[in-house]
C-alpha cells in the first residue's frame, strides 16, 4: 500500500482528507477529491505533479479501503488510482455497466497523466 509508504506528515493529512470526505457521496468525495490532488501537485516539480497528485487520491482511497467499486465517480477515482487493485475494481465495475465506461473515460480526462 501506497499509505504505508507515507512519512508521518503525509499520513496524518491523508487521515484527515479521507475522514472529512467520509461521510460524502461518491460525486462530492471525487470533486473534493480531485481539487485537493490537484493542489497537492502543484506543489511538486512539473515532472513529479502527476505522479503526487495520483498519489494523493491513491493514499487517500486505500484509507477508505471500499471493497467493490458502486458509482461512476469511484470508477473514476479508481482508474486514477497507482494500486492496481483499485484499477482492477473499477474496471470490473465498467465491465459491468458498460453504459458508464463513456461518461467515466470522458471524465478521466480532468485527471492528470501519468
Amino acid at each position: 500500500m501506497l499509505y504505508e509508504k507515507l512519512n508521518g506528515d503525509m499520513r496524518k493529512m491523508v487521515d484527515q482528507y479521507a475522514q472529512k470526505l467520509r461521510p460524502l457521496d461518491w460525486n462530492r468525495r471525487s470533486d473534493l477529491l480531485v481539487q485537493a490532488s490537484l493542489s497537492f501537485g502543484e506543489e511538486q516539480a512539473p515532472d513529479k505533479a502527476s505522479l503526487a497528485s495520483r498519489g494523493f487520491v491513491t493514499a487517500v482511497l486505500e484509507r477508505w479501503a471500499a471493497p467493490e467499486v458502486d458509482d461512476p465517480r469511484q470508477a473514476l477515482l479508481y482508474l486514477t488510482s497507482l494500486n492496481p487493485d483499485h484499477q482492477a475494481l473499477a474496471k470490473d465495475y465498467l465491465d459491468k455497466h458498460p453504459e458508464m465506461r463513456e461518461v467515466v473515460e470522458r471524465e478521466l480526462g480532468a485527471f492528470p497523466e501519468e
